[in-house]
């Protein structure tokens, strides 16, 4: 039995496709050999045509190119599938931290850009000049603005008492005259003001810029008269 020539493109699809493999695991080579690995798959299958057909011999050695390019192929785009995910959860993580650590300045901006500071101190149960029940609240107010200005000019102090605001009250007990005093840019002062009650329940203190009309509070504050 006369012995058939061996396939030319079943050996050129084996030497391919072992090249195309060996370097399908090496970054960056891949992509340069990549070629081989479409080659090696087209000469192989080519190959097995052709011994399939029964002009050549080298069966074996077309599928093994087949193979070994097709195997090259799927190492290939698993690699840089996986190359791309890590990429893309990179940077993912870098928008969300990006994106968290803008919030945070744009936070600290507002609070530094207020042209009010205020804090609710604390709050003790006195008298008016009539013997009534009177809480007086203490502020802590702070001009953050350009020019001179008063607590009484700059804020809108609210106190709830069940629901219902309560009325500023006069007495000598506490010092009423320091919500009308100027602060300078800058400095802060303490301010007393006193409200009467109705009974002994808790009251809300609420804390608002004079001329804010969107009802943000700078302060809120609840009391225990009891």
């Amino acid at each position: 039995m006369e012995k058939k020539p061996t396939s030319g493109m079943a050996v050129a699809g084996l030497v391919l496709g072992i090249i195309a493999l060996v370097s399908s695991f090496v970054p960056l080579l891949n992509l340069l050999s990549f070629p081989f690995v479409l080659l090696s798959i087209i000469f192989g299958a080519i190959g097995v045509w052709q011994t399939v057909k029964g002009s050549k011999g080298g069966k074996g050695l077309a599928i093994a190119g087949l193979v070994l390019g097709l195997l090259a192929l799927v190492v290939t785009g698993v690699m840089y599938a996986s190359a791309a995910a890590v990429a893309d959860s990179a940077a993912s993580s870098t928008a969300s931290v990006a994106e968290g650590a803008g919030e945070r300045v744009a936070a600290e901006q507002d609070e530094g850009s207020a042209a009010y500071g205020v804090t609710i101190d604390g709050c003790r149960v006195t008298e008016d000049y009539a013997g009534e029940a009177v809480a007086v609240v203490t502020y802590t107010f702070t001009n953050n603005s350009e020019d001179a200005t008063s607590f009484v000019v700059a804020l809108h102090p609210e106190v709830f008492q069940n629901g219902v605001e309560l009325n500023t009250a006069v007495g000598s007990n506490w010092d009423s005259e320091t919500y009308l005093s100027d602060v300078k840019p800058g400095s802060s002062t303490t301010v007393e003001i006193g409200y009467q009650l109705g009974d002994m329940s808790d009251i809300t203190v609420e804390v608002s810029e004079l001329l804010d009309f969107d009802g943000t509070l700078l302060a809120e504050q609840t009391f225990s008269l009891a």
